[in-house]
């Protein structure tokens, strides 16, 4: 989708200025993915768009950096957020996507490209926007358990798309074929409503040896468990301006260190748990770097992180 994040204080006000942006959480990690990672690994992002003003920017600025499967549907509008921001430090987005062409994905427009892959992205957004989009991302998963695919998930919860209880009902049946899941402790909370810390979750939700489980505690940083360690990570100390999109920059700077150096995902989970603890470690730490650091300037995409701030970051310590 397109989003509309407000450059100035308080409510939506059509004719105040904005800065367009392309967004969406699965599009967010892509090109924030194309941005530290080189030419060697093959991103793809799947998807529909309408052929209008918002679909061609976005398949314009995606196709400059990863390769894009979505076709432009005449007669079908592309999905927008108009995000604003108030001075006691609210941030409010209300979305104009329902119906949207994207929404109307099905499982044939994504079941021609998961074979020979490395790891399948999804999030628990695309499920709730209807359900015909429920079910190519179930499918979708359900195909890469079968063939060994690791499948990352982020659950994204978002309050005004669906409801708690129906998001525990679709993500409960999601959960079990997730490698990585990552979610935030407040969106735990707000789904799962079980009372517990963050460490606590990420133990529960943990779904055996071979898979991780990330929970983010926005200015406090992650955890992550794989079963025989847990990690601690703190975020980096921060003026907020825009907390939108840090999460896609998290986890964008967690995949994309898995993937340097000519490993996969899969490589890393099968290490030793020495090696993997270190490796996750330092993946879990440029997470944060890009989450925090996205923080700091408005923007979904555009406020993501380069490789230079990124390692000035590391070589600081």
């Amino acid at each position: 989708m397109v989003q509309y994040n407000a450059l100035y204080a308080g409510s939506y006000n059509p004719k105040g200025e904005h800065l367009i942006d392309v967004a969406g959480a699965e599009s967010n990690v892509a090109l924030n993915l194309s941005r530290i990672l080189d030419d060697s690994i093959n991103i793809e992002w799947i998807s529909r768009l309408g052929k209008d003003a918002s679909g061609e920017l976005i398949l314009q600025t995606l196709s400059e950096n990863i390769k894009v499967s979505a076709s432009l549907s005449v007669g079908e509008f592309t999905g927008v957020s108009f995000l604003t921001h108030h001075d006691d430090g609210r941030h409010e987005k209300v979305y104009k996507r329902a119906g949207s062409a994207a929404s109307k994905i099905t499982y044939d427009d994504v079941k021609p490209h998961l074979s020979d892959v490395d790891l399948l992205h999804v999030t628990g957004i695309t499920p709730a926007l209807s359900q015909s989009c429920r079910q190519a991302v179930i499918s979708a998963m359900e195909y890469c358990s079968r063939n060994d695919i690791p499948v990352c998930l982020d659950v994204n919860y978002r309050e005004q798309l669906w409801e708690p209880n129906e998001a525990r009902g679709v993500l409960d049946s999601m959960l079990d074929m997730a490698t990585i899941l990552k979610l935030g402790h407040d969106e735990a909370e707000s789904i799962w409503q079980y009372g517990l810390s963050a460490e606590e979750y990420a133990k529960r939700f943990h779904q055996g040896l071979g898979t991780l489980t990330i929970m983010t505690k926005d200015a406090e940083g992650a955890i992550l468990y794989d079963g025989q360690s847990t990690i601690i990570e703190p975020a980096l100390k921060i003026d907020i301006v825009d907390p939108v999109g840090a999460g896609d920059a998290f986890m964008a700077g967690f995949i994309g260190e898995m993937f340097k150096n000519g490993r996969t995902p899969g490589a890393v989970l099968d290490y030793g748990n020495r090696d993997r603890t270190k490796l996750l470690r330092m993946a879990t730490r440029v997470g944060n770097i890009c989450g925090s650091l996205t923080c700091t300037r408005r923007g979904d995409t555009t406020a993501m992180p380069n490789l230079n701030e990124i390692n000035s970051y590391l070589i600081g310590g």
